[in-house]
């Protein structure tokens, strides 16, 4: 027995296929590893595209004209409701519940939980309004309207008739 003796059961057949498929196993290649950075990268941006339509309300609402002594309002979730606007958040201000003061700064809660921090300095200006009636309100006035939009407008919850500039 000088010759090797091999194991005939252990020898695959010519044509064996899955011994030819446990040869070709090398791992992941550049291509393979490619292609599913490509598809992450587009399941990625779809599912963004799909969430800010989802979370910024319909594509055709349009922003409320300025208000004179306010901000400008913009379609949005939760905030004041407006005319052409589905609810707004304010464009470079905020709007909520106080939380706290401390010192010259204000903590706002908004309705979603979060919290903004509001810095103010000797020059902010404060303004306070006070309950009033309908008939309080005449043509020029400023006001800011909370309430929901319907087909022709929106229906007021509060108005807030605002100081005239």
């Amino acid at each position: 027995m000088t010759e090797q003796q091999q194991n005939p059961i252990a020898t695959p057949l010519p044509g064996d296929l899955d011994h030819e498929l446990t040869q070709a196993k090398r791992g992941l290649s550049k291509v393979t590893i490619g292609l599913g950075v490509v598809v992450l990268a587009l399941v990625a941006f779809f599912g963004g595209v799909w969430t800010h339509s989802a979370i910024a309300g319909s594509p055709g609402a349009t922003a409320a004209p300025q208000q004179p002594g306010g901000m400008r309002l913009g379609p949005g979730q939760g905030g004041q409701g407006g005319q052409g606007g589905q609810g707004g958040v304010f464009r470079g201000g905020t709007m909520g519940t106080v939380d706290r003061i401390e010192g010259n700064t204000i903590y706002v809660k908004m309705p979603d939980g979060t919290e903004v921090k509001v810095t103010t300095s000797d020059s902010t200006k404060v303004e306070t309004t006070v309950e009033g009636k309908l008939s309080d309100i005449t043509p020029g006035s400023s006001v800011m309207v909370q309430g929901e939009r319907t087909d022709d407008g929106v229906t007021a919850n509060t108005i807030t008739k605002r100081p005239a500039s």
